[in-house]
């Protein structure tokens, strides 16, 4: 399994490189054996900060040699595919061939509202903008003509350094998300939220999807996640954050299964520990606990992938303690 990373943009005002504490993050996750770092992207949202997720990339690009560099995810439709395959493209070589373009179709309506678009058509602007895309790259020219965009017959450039293209991953629940994974993508992003359980029969949609394509399935989870020596330091540093992350996500309306009844107690003021909380459902506790849990992730789901979300709350120094125990304690015992 490959290991990815959640950056989060930890921005110091009063510095002269205001991101320098992120950059220290993804070198020291380069320095643990993480494969890849990721940036989400939404437009219009104060609290993401990354609406410009290729720009902040490229700083990551010049500062690292063998880190791969991903959007998950990148909220396609709201944008022209020809400014985007530039955009990838121009990462793609300022990096020597490192990036993973990571998509999707967002969930917030005010950015489609924002940029003139009706949400509704998502969906087949998603699908307009990889078919442009991937021809584009293709056959090194843009063509299309289609219900939402009319390209004429130009060149695209520049071109990536990766043949035929970077990896397309691909994230989504629904049966269009998957079929369009299995169509225009070289791999699926799960979502933060499902239990073990309905991550895997959902990866096994997709792969049955693939099949029927003919392509070759990739499969990258994302969890939230976080190490420590203790226990004890676990709770203490991570898991009040992790908890106001899944009941944040419960509360703005996202429909999970919760088989054992784990936020309903939460919301009522139970207590819960540790370990019934992470079962199925998050990476965390000592290394140990966290070796067995990613090989269950690991077997149960297939996944090639994970990508791992720390808790930002914890601060700079924890984090980076949390990156170097993954690196030095966790990933040699998975092999």
């Amino acid at each position: 399994m490959r290991f990815g990373l959640r950056i989060p943009l930890l921005h110091d005002a009063e510095n002269s490189d205001p991101y320098h504490q992120t950059y220290a993050l993804c070198l020291a996750a380069e320095k643990a054996g993480f494969d890849f770092v990721s940036l989400t992207h939404h437009a219009f949202s104060p609290e993401c900060q990354t609406s410009a997720p290729f720009v902040v990339l490229a700083a990551i690009a010049a500062r690292t040699t063998k880190l791969r560099l991903a959007t998950i995810i990148y909220v396609l439709p709201i944008y022209h595919p020809v400014a985007v395959a530039e955009q990838v493209a121009t990462l793609d070589l300022i990096s020597s061939g490192r990036v993973i373009f990571g998509v999707g179709i967002g969930y917030r309506d005010y950015e489609y509202e924002g940029f003139g678009l009706n949400p509704r058509h998502r969906g087949a602007r998603a699908d307009e903008a990889l078919s442009a895309i991937r021809a584009a790259w293709a056959t090194g020219r843009f063509n299309h003509q289609g219900i939402h965009f009319q390209i004429p017959d130009l060149p695209a450039v520049p071109m990536p350094v990766q043949k035929p293209h970077p990896p397309i991953w691909i994230g989504g629940l629904s049966d269009p998300a998957l079929k369009r994974a299995a169509r225009f993508g070289e791999g699926w992003i799960s979502d933060n939220m499902q239990m073990l359980g309905d991550a895997a029969e959902v990866a096994d949609r997709y792969r049955a999807l693939c099949a029927a394509e003919g392509r070759e399935p990739f499969v990258c989870v994302t969890r939230n996640a976080w190490v420590g020596r203790s226990r004890e330091d676990v709770v203490r540093d991570w898991y009040g954050g992790v908890v106001d992350f899944h009941l944040g996500y419960r509360r703005a309306g996202y429909v999970t299964p919760d088989p054992a009844g784990i936020y309903d107690r939460l919301e009522s003021g139970q207590e819960v520990g540790l370990e019934e909380f992470t079962h199925d459902r998050a990476i965390g506790g000592t290394p140990e606990d966290c070796i067995a849990q990613l090989a269950r992730w690991r077997d149960r789901s297939g996944a090639q992938a994970m990508l791992m979300l720390l808790n930002e709350e914890a601060g700079y120094e924890k984090m980076l303690a949390a990156i170097e125990l993954f690196g030095n304690e966790v990933f040699p015992a998975l092999g």
